[in-house]
């Protein structure tokens, strides 16, 4: 038996419309690219590198519903893929019962942990991502779609681990509440 709290599994749904925090115009731009030949392909990386920025920094960038199934046994469990805007249910999988608002604590407003209850398996439904995506990350996207546009059929050994450009990494990790800042 574990006494620690972990991630067992999530889902992250996108709400519609999906509206990206860059937009065609604005990445050509930043790609200096003026024919309207690539626009298909630099729509599908606009998508691309959002969601991979997402990934590696733990956010969600655009609204978004987040089912969390996690265990909280020791309390303080934090809530990812933030920033959270409104918590929908708590949900004991063991007692098969709606946690009531009254018998749980949340600490802190856009990252918020779960204090109690110290529950062995949770399920957390809430909404999630930006009203307004801050900038340095919408610069990082827009890094990454030139770095992708300028390195198309590149093999992904040139890529980090992560399969993001080191400058849009700098970002995520600024953004990023593991990850040391640089």
């Amino acid at each position: 038996m574990s006494f620690y709290n972990y991630l067992i599994d999530y889902t992250l749904t996108e709400t519609a419309p999906i509206v990206e925090p860059v937009t065609l115009e604005e990445a050509k731009n930043y790609c200096r690219v003026t024919t309207d030949a690539d626009d298909d392909l630099i729509t599908r990386m606009i998508t691309e590198a959002r969601e991979a920025i997402e990934k590696v920094a733990g956010l969600s960038l655009i609204p978004k519903t987040a089912v969390v199934y996690f265990k909280n046994t020791q309390g303080n469990f934090p809530l990812p893929y933030g920033p959270v805007k409104v918590v929908s249910e708590i949900y004991d999988i063991r007692s098969s019962e709606v946690v009531a608002s009254a018998n749980y604590l949340l600490v802190g407003n856009q990252y918020p942990s779960l204090v109690y209850p110290a529950y062995d398996i949770l399920r957390a439904t809430y909404t999630t991502g930006f009203d307004v995506v801050p900038n340095d990350l919408k610069i990082a996207i827009l890094d990454q779609v030139n770095y992708s546009y300028e390195n198309r059929g590149v093999d992904s050994f040139h890529y980090d681990y992560k399969g993001i450009c080191e400058k849009a990494m700098r970002a995520c990790q600024r953004h990023s509440r593991v990850s040391p800042i640089l």
